[in-house]
């Protein structure tokens, strides 16, 4: 079968023969290179149409019953409609990769508006779909049903022309692709199984397989439906009018000459926009401005690597929109999303919500979500960090710890009592635990900015102490705001660390905080003091509202430490009782000199109700 041109226009035209292909079916032409499809060969060849004999050459191959060919960009869409049919891609500067765009749906003609891929579908329906071009592995969405035998497709300004060639079709028609339910407009009827049609000004050619003719039709009434334009988008390339070729013109219209646009300039509101076709025939259209939805999306908290996809996520206003972004698949209700931090992989990404109004204008939110790495070992007693070295300092001088942070902690394990000094007792939530081994010394421990940038919110910290086993701790401190009424909220706790105990500490967030900080470790210089809990003497009553009495024996010297470690009060005349009235509320260190060597430490509750 022999491919040949024709020059429509001449009164005798003469088919010249330029090169033979078995069944040839779509063609397209790109600056001097022609591209033709062989159903029966299935295959897509290229022509250099500069050489003196044309010679078509293998292109790519693989497209069982190869039909339309389509070009956007260097991307070369290639219909076809046998083994399923479908749509593949193939970039013009490497055919090395055919890829599939979409399968399982016998493809004819295609056109592109908008990024919108729209094809003919004639053997399993008579109908016209869709799909985006941006969205991966996509479904196509019917547009028109019910057409008879849709085949040839052409484009002019917003208007898609199609041949019907199926029996009891044999007529072009025209849809609006900017209406969201497209209005099928005859444009002729009584013709041959008619295919492809293209525009020259107001003529529209438009090829007859059955009868084997070409054959024109003179458009000279044209179409214009009316318009949405959202405010602060592209001004300078509306229009939509068909055949394309003539005019716009109206209040804050600009004409930009080139017979498909014009560019617009007004405010909110609704103009008419007039088209004139160059024989004179006019139509008017309504422009209306509109200003974009208020767009919003909330960024869910942080997520492990290894937690597993996060399911039915939500938080994008109004409702309706889709949600997309690394590790992100979006569930298509309107409302939700899930999220695979594992397919996201670590650090920071962004997350996309875009909501498309009624009217057609949209708009997206950004937000972000954070991946951070799985739980560390000293999320939990068992894995807790050794801090032996920040304790056995110089009297006095502080040890700051290096940089810690609880974002990716939590709870889990962890003892149900020895917090109770937790403010409205939230509990635990993102707890890191410490352990150390008592040298027979009094230490301060409080929790510092250091050199934080992302510092846990004001500070705001708690802190429980324990001895004893992962599997059996017993609570010897508790320690939540430093100086409340000050508004510092760090941890600062004074105790006593008796020789060779190993302890247990966790450190908290108030009521679920997360952020950095530091501890700092200060030696009080005090030494062979042991804690009351393991001596027979008891304090009473603790909490107390100012004075405490010592249940066995009297304290020849007893030194009162407040919860900076500074020594407020000493009573160095041996009694049985210490009044504590003179200050004010807070917790504060007793220690007692016994006697014959034997020097005991007790904190104590002091509610002062002066």
């Amino acid at each position: 079968m022999q491919i040949g041109f024709q020059k429509l226009i001449s009164p005798n035209p003469t088919i010249v023969p330029v090169f033979n292909i078995s069944k040839p079916t779509g063609l397209l032409i790109n600056g001097t290179t022609l591209y033709v499809n062989s159903e029966n060969n299935s295959k897509t060849y290229k022509v250099d149409l500069t050489q003196g004999t044309p010679t078509p050459v293998e292109f790519v191959a693989g497209i069982p019953g190869a039909e339309g060919l389509l070009l956007n960009g260097t991307d070369l869409y290639i219909s076809y409609k046998y083994s399923g049919g479908g749509i593949k891609k193939v970039n013009i500067n490497d055919p090395t990769t055919l890829t599939n765009v979409i399968t399982n749906c016998p493809a004819g003609g295609m056109v592109i508006k908008n990024n919108e891929l729209f094809f003919g579908e004639s053997i399993n329906g008579s109908r016209v779909k869709k799909f985006n071009l941006t969205t991966p592995n996509p479904v196509p969405t019917v547009v028109l049903e019910n057409l008879l035998g849709p085949n040839g497709l052409t484009l002019n300004g917003n208007f898609v022309y199609v041949s019907e060639a199926g029996p009891g079709g044999q007529r072009i028609v025209r849809f609006d692709v900017t209406q969201s339910v497209p209005v099928v407009e005859t444009v002729v009827s009584g013709l041959s199984s008619p295919s492809l049609a293209v525009f020259d000004g107001l003529d529209m050619y438009f090829s007859q397989e059955v009868n084997g003719k070409v054959s024109k039709l003179v458009v000279n009434t044209p179409v214009f439906n009316s318009l949405i334009y959202c405010t602060g988008s592209n001004n300078a390339n509306l229009g939509g009018a068909s055949p394309t070729g003539g005019t716009y013109s109206g209040p804050n219209i600009t004409n930009n000459g080139n017979g498909e646009t014009f560019t617009f300039t007004g405010g909110v509101g609704t103009y008419t926009v007039t088209y004139t076709l160059t024989n004179g025939a006019t139509v008017t259209a309504a422009l209306a401005a509109v200003n974009p939805p208020s767009v919003s999306v909330t960024a869910p908290a942080p997520v492990n690597l290894s937690a597993g996809v996060q399911m039915g996520w939500t938080g994008g206003t109004p409702m309706g929109g889709i949600y997309s972004g690394p590790g992100i698949t979006d569930n298509g209700n309107g409302i939700s999303y899930n999220f695979d931090p594992a397919a996201a992989g670590l650090g920071t990404h962004t997350l996309t919500y875009t909501y498309t109004a009624v009217n057609g204008c949209g708009a997206s939110a950004t937000a972000t979500v954070t991946v951070t790495p799985n739980a560390p070992a000293d999320d939990a007693c068992g894995g807790a960090t050794n801090i032996n070295s920040f304790f056995g300092g110089a009297i006095g001088t502080p040890v700051v710890s290096p940089l810690y942070d609880n974002t990716n902690y939590n709870s889990s394990g962890d003892p149900a009592t020895g917090f109770g000094c937790f403010y409205q007792g939230d509990g635990l939530q993102h707890t890191i635990w410490y352990t150390f081994t008592g040298d027979g010394k009094v230490y301060k421990i409080r929790s510092v900015q250091c050199n934080a940038t992302n510092y846990i919110f004001d500070g705001d910290t708690q802190a429980a102490i324990y001895t004893g086993g992962c599997g059996s701790l017993t609570p010897v401190a508790c320690t939540e705001d430093e100086d409340p009424v000050n508004n510092i909220l760090n941890i600062n706790t004074t105790f006593v660390a008796q020789q060779g105990v190993n302890y247990y500490m966790l450190v908290d967030g108030y009521n679920g905080q997360t952020g950095q900080f530091c501890l700092e470790v200060t030696n009080l210089g005090v030494s062979g003091i042991t804690e009351i809990a393991a001596s027979n003497i008891r304090l009473f009553p603790n909490p107390t509202t100012g004075l405490v009495r010592i249940s066995e024996g009297t304290a020849d010297r007893i030194q009162v430490v407040d919860q900076l470690g500074r020594v407020v009060m000493v009573q160095n005349t041996p009694s049985p009782q210490i009044d504590l009235k003179a200050l004010p509320t807070g917790v504060y260190m007793l220690l007692l000199d016994m006697g014959k060597g034997e020097q005991v430490s007790a904190r104590v509750m002091l509610r002062n109700e002066i």
